[in-house]
């Protein structure tokens, strides 16, 4: 794993540049709200209640109340954005995340109906993952949004999702929540390989317990009590301001037809970077460099060879 060194003085002067943020009223995003702020980038908040008023006075931010788990809503701040405030979307960080409650591990472990009647009556529930509308179906919208704004840019876009540890080492208690981060990793490494097509990049942070809503008591308790690190926002914010404005010398992986010595060098792309207390850590690049070891070479060399015959990027998205 390659271990990061990231200050104030790694991130740029952002001057002239626009910024989205979803779920930037408080924990990571509004740490990472705050570090682009200073950084003199111009800033949308998206969330659905408003900023601490410590930020009332940021000339450089606009509030624009919005659910993503809302398409409505969504869809509604980016015409906002572009096209009252005439802005172009520069960076758009997918930060939004809501915790999970428990309920779906409780119904797990429920006694199953025993009846015609108590069968009839589980059918008629009407069930519904607030975890997976807000996390996995309201940021799957934003990256849709910003690519599609980003690629009419002369200067495309970076695109930065907040995924978590939990991706990588799942939290037992939190199933659901584990399952919406894990897929928004995958969402990154998809995407990786199609997005520089069209000058847009995509990469993620992968927070371990960090300051937020998103960390319940019940699990923030026992790890304060064990002394065990926990990261702020802002520390998790200045990983997500590197990654949407860092360079790389090479790409985290080939993908079927790529040429690879063509275009390697960009923007920060296809990465993670995992954070934990105070330190940085980037995660995807050693994964794909050691997968012969963990997923077998004949199985690895087979299903590059698989993912080289289906590359129909080229006939399938155009121009």
């Amino acid at each position: 794993m390659a271990a990061l060194s990231i200050t104030d003085e790694s991130i740029p002067d952002l001057y002239g540049r626009t910024v989205i943020v979803t779920g930037g009223s408080s924990g990571i995003g509004l740490g990472a709200v705050k570090i682009f702020l200073e950084h003199n980038a111009r800033v949308f908040n998206l969330d659905i209640q408003p900023p601490p008023a410590d930020l009332d006075s940021a000339a450089n931010l606009t509030f624009i109340q919005t659910d993503i788990s809302s398409w409505p809503s969504l869809a509604g701040a980016f015409s906002i954005i572009t096209r009252v405030h005439r802005a172009s979307v520069d960076i758009a960080v997918g930060n939004a995340g809501v915790e999970e409650d428990g309920a779906y591990l409780q119904q797990c472990l429920r006694p199953a109906p025993t009846s015609e009647d108590e069968w009839a009556a589980l059918m008629t529930e009407r069930l519904s993952y607030r975890t997976v509308a807000v996390n996995l179906e309201g940021t799957l919208n934003f990256v849709m949004l910003a690519a599609r704004v980003m690629k009419g840019q002369r200067d495309g876009g970076s695109i930065v999702l907040t995924g978590s540890a939990t991706a990588y080492l799942p939290e037992q208690s939190i199933p659901v929540y584990c399952a919406t981060k894990a897929a928004i990793t995958n969402l990154v490494r998809s995407l990786r390989a199609t997005l520089p097509q069209h000058n847009i990049a995509i990469s993620g942070v992968a927070p371990s317990a960090t300051e937020s809503a998103t960390l319940p008591p019940r699990l923030a308790a026992p790890l304060r009590a064990a002394q065990l690190p926990v990261s702020t926002g802002r520390h998790v914010g200045l990983a997500i301001a590197y990654s949407a404005t860092a360079r790389q010398s090479q790409r985290v992986e080939d993908y079927g037809k790529d040429d690879a010595a063509a275009d390697a060098e960009g923007r920060w792309n296809g990465r993670v970077i995992h954070t934990l207390g105070d330190t940085f850590t980037e995660v995807e690049e050693t994964l794909v460099r050691t997968r012969p070891q963990w997923w077998g070479e004949r199985n690895t060399e087979l299903a590059r060879a698989q993912q080289r015959a289906t590359d129909l990027r080229d006939t399938l998205l155009g121009p």
